[in-house]
Protein backbone atom coordinates (compact mmCIF):
# COMPACT_ATOMS: atom_id res chain seq x y z
CA UNK A 1 0.00 0.00 0.00
CA UNK A 2 1.35 3.88 -1.04
CA UNK A 3 0.18 7.09 0.24
CA UNK A 4 0.94 10.23 0.28
CA UNK A 5 1.18 12.86 2.98
CA UNK A 6 3.16 16.24 3.92
CA UNK A 7 5.83 16.26 5.15
CA UNK A 8 4.38 17.92 8.68
CA UNK A 9 1.69 15.10 8.77
CA UNK A 10 4.15 12.53 8.56
CA UNK A 11 6.01 14.21 11.38
CA UNK A 12 2.93 14.53 13.49
CA UNK A 13 2.61 10.16 12.65
CA UNK A 14 5.92 9.97 14.17
CA UNK A 15 5.11 12.43 17.44
CA UNK A 16 1.93 10.22 17.82
CA UNK A 17 3.77 7.03 18.00
CA UNK A 18 6.61 8.58 20.26
CA UNK A 19 3.16 10.37 22.80
CA UNK A 20 1.67 6.92 22.83
CA UNK A 21 4.79 4.95 24.23
CA UNK A 22 5.60 7.92 26.30
CA UNK A 23 1.77 7.74 27.76
CA UNK A 24 0.37 3.68 27.22
CA UNK A 25 1.51 1.40 29.47
CA UNK A 26 3.04 -1.01 27.32
CA UNK A 27 0.77 -3.65 28.25
CA UNK A 28 -2.29 -1.66 26.74
CA UNK A 29 -0.43 -0.25 23.51
CA UNK A 30 -1.83 -3.46 21.39
CA UNK A 31 -5.63 -2.20 22.64
CA UNK A 32 -4.55 1.26 21.55
CA UNK A 33 -2.96 0.46 18.38
CA UNK A 34 -2.08 -2.79 17.14
CA UNK A 35 1.50 -2.15 17.69
CA UNK A 36 3.55 -3.19 20.69
CA UNK A 37 6.38 -0.23 21.57
CA UNK A 38 9.05 -1.84 19.88
CA UNK A 39 6.93 -2.00 16.85
CA UNK A 40 5.92 1.89 17.25
CA UNK A 41 9.92 2.57 17.90
CA UNK A 42 10.75 0.86 14.42
CA UNK A 43 7.97 2.50 12.66
CA UNK A 44 9.04 5.59 13.78
CA UNK A 45 12.52 5.42 13.14
CA UNK A 46 12.26 4.15 9.40
CA UNK A 47 9.80 7.43 9.14
CA UNK A 48 12.19 9.42 10.65
CA UNK A 49 14.73 8.12 7.67
CA UNK A 50 12.35 8.17 5.36
CA UNK A 51 12.38 12.57 6.12
CA UNK A 52 16.00 12.68 6.33
CA UNK A 53 16.87 11.05 2.75
CA UNK A 54 14.15 13.65 1.95
CA UNK A 55 16.08 16.51 3.17
CA UNK A 56 12.90 16.82 5.43
CA UNK A 57 14.47 16.51 9.26
CA UNK A 58 14.26 19.84 11.41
Amino acid sequence: MQIEVTPEELRYIIRVGAALVQHIPDKSLPTYCNFDKQQIVDFSARMRTELDKAGLDR
